[in-house]
């Protein structure tokens, strides 16, 4: 199995897809001008996208860790002004 990961910058609210996801244990890192902004981690459950967790939700620059059987990630932000500039990673950890 291909393990996939995301590694952007981010400028604009909206969501962005997290590549191939392997349902396994992973990290969400985030750093940069959050401008207000809120940066959360999410997974598809059936057809509603929900917060993994208050660990991956961020509004200044940090990381968790996380795991989720779910194969669909996504990272979305919103509320950020027009400095929003955010580096994002989502990488699984092989242990």
């Amino acid at each position: 199995m291909s393990l996939k990961s995301l590694n952007t910058t981010v400028t604009a609210n909206g969501e962005t897809l997290v590549p191939d996801w392997n349902g396994r244990l992973g990290a969400f890192l985030a750093s940069g001008t959050f401008d207000g902004a809120t940066v959360k981690l999410q997974h598809k459950i059936g057809a509603e996208w929900v917060d993994v967790g208050i660990d991956t939700t961020l509004s200044s620059s940090g990381g968790a860790q996380f795991i989720t059987p779910q194969a669909e990630l996504r990272v979305s932000v919103s509320g950020g002004g027009a400095s929003l500039s955010v580096t994002v990673l989502v990488k699984p950890l092989v242990i």
